[in-house]
């Protein structure tokens, strides 16, 4: 289904006063809607890739926004370019991962059809015998979009996709870490049995900080921290010393390693989700970029990059070593971290992620429930009227009928279960 999405310049969404939850159950635990939103939302926004700084000459990274598997290289003159990870041919996945490109260029490893780093088709093996009518030039690689902020690659699946339009909101409040000039520590990956949008309105929710995270964050209350809004994306920060900082006061005193050149102060934004699933986290010793990667309903994998001051040795998360198998709760099986291999309670894990992976797994357990209901839902920019936004923003992309009164549609449709999801006392 083809959604229209506002018009360049219409007005964006604000925090809505007072918020109300706006999307149904079924938004959470349906497949119907899970296949719905990786068409409409992630094949048509655009989604975090990796460091540019990763990247030199002849380089590629695979990158997938929703249905759609593409990847980045880089090419002999420096410039970066994005395609859609299909051959021509038949359709078979090109690239793996991350690594170099050989000099003939990018090779199917079915029929060996080869690609130059520009998308045109180069070579179709015995084609003169195979293919004597081939026309290379209407089978060059289906092209994407990408783009740079801040040293991050992001990708969109669209090649007319306008980068500087979904960027240009962050530009005043970019932070001031530079990650060609950090040491990257390696890739860890959380598995979560939630759905992507439970910890995206986990992350933007203000309200839990000084209860569930009272002794990781030690807070700061709803009247203590504040969302800010920038087009679609949101940037948080502790007002608790009555200026805008990166850093519950309860965690700024705590030393964590060396300072990033230019960040010590931490005058800037501790918290930055870049719509829809990227999030991105800064403080005096360290920037993290995450990745959310939806799997299924009721399943999600957040992908964390992690990057600080050159030389040094501190790391992240609480207890996390060097690499992935010496984080706690790393499963060796899957080479992900999981809650059920843990080791004790998330509460006296000592890390506040940990809190959040079981609140939100508790979360969606308690989704799967026919008595599950919504709430009100906390007024004001430090407490949960980011989740109001961040939802309005998933409707917009995908339609009316994200929303539609559940007496337009037939029982037990998406829409069907939308009167039930509704706050107590909105009906």
């Amino acid at each position: 289904m083809s959604v229209a999405l506002p018009p360049p310049g219409a007005p964006r969404p604000a925090l809505p006063d007072p918020p109300r939850q706006m999307l149904p159950r079924e938004a959470y635990v349906g497949q119907e809607w899970f296949e719905w939103e990786r068409q409409a939302l992630f094949g048509r926004t655009w989604s975090f890739a990796g460091p540019a700084s990763e990247l030199g000459p002849r380089d590629y990274l695979v990158a997938d926004a929703g249905a759609h598997r593409m990847f980045v290289l880089r090419d002999d003159d420096g410039t970066l370019r994005a395609f859609h990870n299909l051959c021509r041919h038949r359709g078979t996945e090109l690239l793996e991962g991350a690594g170099r490109l050989p000099p003939a260029g990018i090779v199917c490893p079915y029929h060996r059809w080869t690609y130059g780093l520009d998308g045109a088709l180069r070579a179709a093996p015995m084609q003169r015998r195979c293919f004597p009518d081939l026309d290379r030039a209407a089978h060059r690689l289906f092209a994407a979009a990408v783009g740079e902020l801040r040293g991050m690659i992001f990708v969109h699946p669209d090649p007319c996709a306008d980068f500087p339009e979904w960027k240009a909101d962050l530009d005043p409040v970019a932070w001031p870490h530079e990650l060609a000039h950090m040491t990257a520590l390696p890739a860890v990956t959380y598995e979560m049995r939630c759905n992507w949008k439970v910890f995206v309105e986990n992350a933007i929710d203000g309200y839990h900080l000084a209860y569930l995270h009272d002794r990781t964050l030690g807070g700061p209350t709803v009247d203590r921290n504040v969302w800010d809004v920038h087009g679609r994306h949101l940037v948080w920060y502790s007002t608790e010393s009555g200026r805008k900082t990166c850093l519950p006061e309860a965690m700024a005193g705590r030393g964590h390693g060396r300072i990033i050149p230019g960040a010590g102060s931490g005058d800037y934004g501790g918290v930055f989700v870049l719509f829809p699933g990227a999030i991105v986290t800064a403080d005096p010793t360290s920037l993290t970029v995450s990745k959310l990667v939806p799997v299924s309903p009721d399943l999600t994998r957040l992908v964390l990059r992690q990057w600080t001051a050159k030389e040094t040795g501190w790391r992240w998360p609480a207890g996390g070593g060097g690499a992935a198998k010496d984080y706690p709760g790393y499963d060796p099986e899957s080479g992900y971290l999981k809650l059920a291999r843990l080791g004790r309670h998330p509460r006296e894990s000592g890390d506040f992620h940990w809190e959040d992976v079981w609140v939100c797994e508790k979360m969606q357990r308690a989704l799967g429930s026919p008595m599950h209901r919504v709430g009100a839902l906390a007024k004001g920019p430090g407490a949960e009227a980011p989740l109001a936004f961040f939802q309005q923003n998933v409707c917009d992309y995908l339609g009316p009928e994200a929303r539609a009164p559940s007496a337009t549609r037939a029982p037990g449709s998406a829409a069907s279960l939308h009167e039930a999801a509704r706050p107590e006392g909105a009906r």
